[in-house]
C-alpha cells in the first residue's frame, strides 16, 4: 500500500478542513506545509498539496518549486481552495498561473472555501476594500467571478463541501 501525505497551507481554516477530510478519505498522513522538509517528502509515494488561492496563486507550492526533490516517482496532485464558484475555466486558469516547469503535469482540483470578513487580517481587509471599490466601478457584464463574489458576499459564508474532494480522492486512490 502506498504511503500517502496530504500537505496543507491554511490561512483562515478552509484548506485545513479540506486537508483533514481528504486525509481521512485516502488514509493519508496530514502535514502542515510549514513542517515539510525534502527528507519528509521522500518518505511518501503520493502527496496532495491543499492550499488557498490568494491573488490567483495557490499557497504552499513554493516548497515544491524550490526544493530539488525528485517527484518523478511520486503521485502528486494539488487541491486549490478559493472563493469563486467551481468551473473548468477557473481550474484551468489556476493551472496555467501556478503549475509551471516540473509541476506542469500535476493535476489541479478545486473546491470552494469560506469567507468571513471579520476574521481577515488588517492587510487582507484593506486589500479587500480596494478590490471591492474597483469591482463596484466595473460594468456588471465585465466583472470577473471574483468581483461578483466580493460584491455579493457581505455576511460570513462557508461553501466547504467534501464532495469537491471526490476527484482528487479518486485520483490518489488509483494507484
Amino acid at each position: 500500500m502506498a504511503k500517502r501525505a496530504v500537505v496543507f497551507r491554511s490561512k483562515y481554516g478552509a484548506s485545513k478542513k479540506y486537508a483533514l477530510a481528504l486525509g481521512r478519505m485516502i488514509q493519508a498522513e496530514v502535514i502542515e506545509n510549514d513542517g515539510l522538509t525534502p527528507q519528509l517528502v521522500e518518505e511518501f509515494d503520493s502527496i496532495v498539496l491543499v492550499g488557498g488561492v490568494y491573488a490567483g496563486k495557490i499557497t504552499g507550492l513554493d516548497f515544491f518549486r524550490k526544493n530539488a526533490v525528485d517527484f518523478s516517482s511520486k503521485r502528486l496532485a494539488v487541491f486549490a481552495v478559493g472563493a469563486v464558484p467551481d468551473s473548468l475555466e477557473n481550474t484551468e486558469d489556476l493551472r496555467k498561473r501556478n503549475m509551471k516547469g516540473r509541476l506542469s503535469s500535476v493535476p489541479v482540483y478545486y473546491g470552494r472555501g469560506a469567507f468571513d470578513e471579520a476574521v481577515l487580517t488588517f492587510v487582507d481587509r484593506n486589500l479587500l476594500s480596494i478590490v471591492r471599490k474597483a469591482a463596484s466601478r466595473t460594468a456588471p457584464e465585465k466583472r470577473t467571478p471574483l468581483d461578483n463574489v466580493i460584491l455579493g458576499t457581505t455576511e460570513p459564508v462557508s461553501w466547504i463541501d467534501e464532495s469537491y474532494l471526490s476527484g482528487v480522492a479518486g485520483y490518489m486512490m488509483e494507484e
